[in-house]
């Protein structure tokens, strides 16, 4: 009875941290929070379908293959953010790029 509350605590759970990264990403068109929403929808549905199978199912196998999933998502989310374009060096008067000088003025 109370791993069944455990489970279903942890759904609702996962569902509104998705709710919350996707409404983030719908103001800031960021892909990051898209990652992120989707990979804890994923870990909402799999504790739904591990509610519904019994204990000694075979087929809970394959729902530990969706938390894979969802974790592989959050991992490609943070990646793909940590690989983002960085902008090009402006190039100097000879079409080299100019190095980045800071001038720390006196008072």
């Amino acid at each position: 009875m109370s791993a069944d509350f455990v489970s279903g605590a942890t759904m609702a759970a996962s569902l509104i941290i998705a709710v919350f990264f996707f409404r983030y990403w719908r103001q800031t068109r960021d892909r990051l929070f898209l990652g992120f929403a989707l990979g804890f929808a994923v870990f909402a549905v799999s504790r739904l379908i591990l509610a519904f199978l019994d204990e000694d199912d075979e087929g809970r196998i394959f729902v530990y293959g969706l938390r894979l999933l969802a974790f592989l998502l959050i991992l490609a989310a943070i990646v793909d953010k940590n690989r983002g374009a960085r902008p090009p060096p402006v190039p100097d008067q000879n079409g080299r790029p100019k190095a980045v000088v800071r001038r720390v003025e006196a008072r």
